[in-house]
């Protein structure tokens, strides 16, 4: 069984990045090895401030104690983070395993905007994490940010492609996954094919209402699939299938609801389904 380092917040109330993550990397027949970036009592949307408890030095202690039994990872999955110091910290454990899987989710805002309390210090210090990255991960607004364009701007092909571009320039040289993108009754995931200058498009029917840990959870999915040496394509494919049935299952949820994340039952059944 191989190992997946996961870093990213551990949220106590609801579904949301690590404590979804979990279960999905397991449902897979991979190994996690959890590093929370910190300690939040709910998610940073929907319910005003959390409480939130710095793992920094627990973290450092942790990997420590790995290194030391001799701890083999097969890949790195970094999502939020939310300190900039952290994220340095991060870039140095990157350098140290130099893993052939790094997967890079910029976590930093949706819908337009920034995630509160992230500013554009932040966003230099997950430009500068990405350079490390094998694969990155951003929605449409997080893409923007790290291309440094307007977070509001409308998506067409040409803007992608310019910004992809404009990203190379920043020294990322990661395979782009966006997911998120809205259409006309669509939303997509854009991915580089094996020759950089195009991108394939998966489409599903985009169901009203905003759903919380998508982004999360598709990363999540797409790491382990990739330690797996499953073929790039196929677990692109494998992500977005199942965040699809995550979002159909807690489409039925009203607002109030789904701001805990969503419903992951169908979602690992589809998984273990390959593991059976």
């Amino acid at each position: 069984m191989k190992t997946l380092m996961v870093a990213e917040d551990l949220t106590a109330l609801g579904q949301i990045s690590l404590a979804n993550a979990l279960g999905v990397v397991q449902a897979q027949s991979v190994r996690p090895a959890m590093l929370p970036t910190t300690l939040l009592s709910t998610q940073s949307e929907g319910f005003g401030t959390p409480v939130a408890l710095s793992t920094e030095e627990w973290l450092e202690n942790a990997l420590a104690q790995w290194l030391d039994m001799g701890e083999e990872f097969a890949g790195i999955l970094i999502g939020y983070v939310g300190q900039t110091a952290l994220i340095d910290k991060l870039s140095v454990i990157i350098d140290h395993f130099a893993l052939p899987v790094t997967v890079i989710d910029p976590v930093m805002g949706d819908r337009g905007s920034h995630y509160p309390g992230l500013d554009e210090d932040y966003v230099v210090a997950v430009r500068q994490l990405c350079q490390k990255a094998t694969v990155i991960t951003p929605n449409w607004t997080e893409l923007c940010l790290l291309a440094g364009y307007d977070p509001t701007s409308e998506c067409t092909q040409e803007l992608l492609y310019t910004m992809v571009e404009q990203l190379r320039q920043e020294g990322i040289s990661a395979r782009v996954i966006v997911t998120g993108i809205l259409g006309q009754g669509t939303s997509s995931t854009a991915y580089q094919a094996e020759n950089d200058d195009q991108f394939n498009w998966l489409m599903a029917p985009r169901i009203p209402g905003h759903f919380y840990g998508t982004g999360d959870l598709f990363s999540a999915i797409l790491a382990s699939q990739l330690v797996k040496d499953v073929p790039f394509e196929r677990a692109i494919q494998v992500a977005h299938e199942g965040l699809r049935l995550a979002i159909v299952q807690t489409a039925p949820f009203d607002e109030d609801q789904r701001r805990y994340g969503l419903q992951l039952s169908h979602l690992l059944a589809y998984l273990t389904s390959f593991e059976a």
